[in-house]
């Protein structure tokens, strides 16, 4: 579903990613791309933090801070559901058409 509303109208997606992961794009490359690999892993795993944490072979905690660290960035909470669903979505365009 997510895919298909990723480029169902890529022009308008990928304006619409840039408001909402610019924040992200002024880290470091290797910063920015942990960052997108720790959500991509985090949702994967249904946001089971010590899933992400074996996957990514790191400690829970070190999940979590990226977590925190997107959260402050790009200003949404990932205890809101429509935060979540915005940046999964925003996620899925990134990956999909950037």
């Amino acid at each position: 579903m997510l895919a298909t509303a990723a480029v169902a109208a890529p022009e308008v997606m990928i304006k619409w990613v840039g408001t909402a992961l610019d924040c992200l794009y002024d880290l470091p490359e290797d910063e920015r791309e942990i960052l997108f690999e720790t959500f991509r892993v985090w949702q994967e795993n249904d946001a089971s933090v010590s899933a992400t944490a074996e996957v990514l072979i790191c400690h829970p905690n070190t999940v979590r801070h990226r977590l925190r660290r997107i959260e402050r960035r790009t200003g949404r909470s990932l205890s809101r559901p429509r935060d979540v669903a915005e940046l999964c979505l925003a996620f899925e365009v990134h990956s999909r058409l950037m």
